[in-house]
């Protein structure tokens, strides 16, 4: 073997999904949704909450870091609505050599979307449907509690979803979400 291809062997062999993780998260989410009214300044703004979980898998550790994929989704309500989201993103971590914490980043997209009353007509309730593209940025810290047990203390997202109006050029609505929740890691 020539020298010269070392490097390229050694950062190969440093990426191998040897060491990949896969894990399992549950957790429970705060959404808050503000969406304009269609041709006005007015805001809607509604707090979703409810049961949200997920999986990801760690393919590509370097030092410290690692590299993965994140598939998540949602099902929140609020009085009378419901909202609910899949997302599949990239995910990256850190897990520091000492401290018992691994943060994260992470950039998701997928479709999100509501379910509200219409104003009845005769009488009875219906319901309008809505889902939209939507994408977040997602960013968190697990504490590891044992060694396959983390807690999710804290998870903060923001996001836009296409607007959520059937009428043409309906403005994006804002996605905030606070999260917490539990996460079982597999090596």
């Amino acid at each position: 073997m020539k020298l010269r291809s070392l490097p390229a062997l050694l950062a190969f062999a440093v990426c191998l999904p040897a060491s990949a993780q896969f894990a399992v998260y549950g957790k429970f989410d705060a959404l808050r949704l503000n969406a304009a009214t269609v041709g006005s300044t007015a805001q809607s703004v509604t707090w979703f909450t409810g049961p949200a979980g997920g999986i990801y898998y760690d393919f590509v550790h370097v030092g410290p870091l690692s590299l993965g994929v994140d598939l998540r989704g949602n099902l929140l309500f609020a009085q009378q609505q419901k909202y609910r989201s899949g997302l599949f993103g990239i995910r990256l971590a850190a897990n520091p050599p000492v401290l018992p914490i691994r943060p994260f980043i992470q950039g998701s997209v997928g479709a999100g979307g509501s379910r509200f009353n219409v104003a009845p007509i005769s009488g009875t309730t219906n319901y309008s449907y809505s889902t939209k593209f939507q994408y977040e940025v997602i960013a968190g810290l697990d504490y590891t509690l044992l060694p396959h047990f983390d807690v999710r203390l804290a998870e903060v997202g923001y996001g836009r979803m296409s607007g959520i109006s059937s009428t043409a050029n309906a403005p994006n609505a804002t996605l905030f979400t606070l999260s917490a929740g539990v996460v079982l890691r597999f090596h």
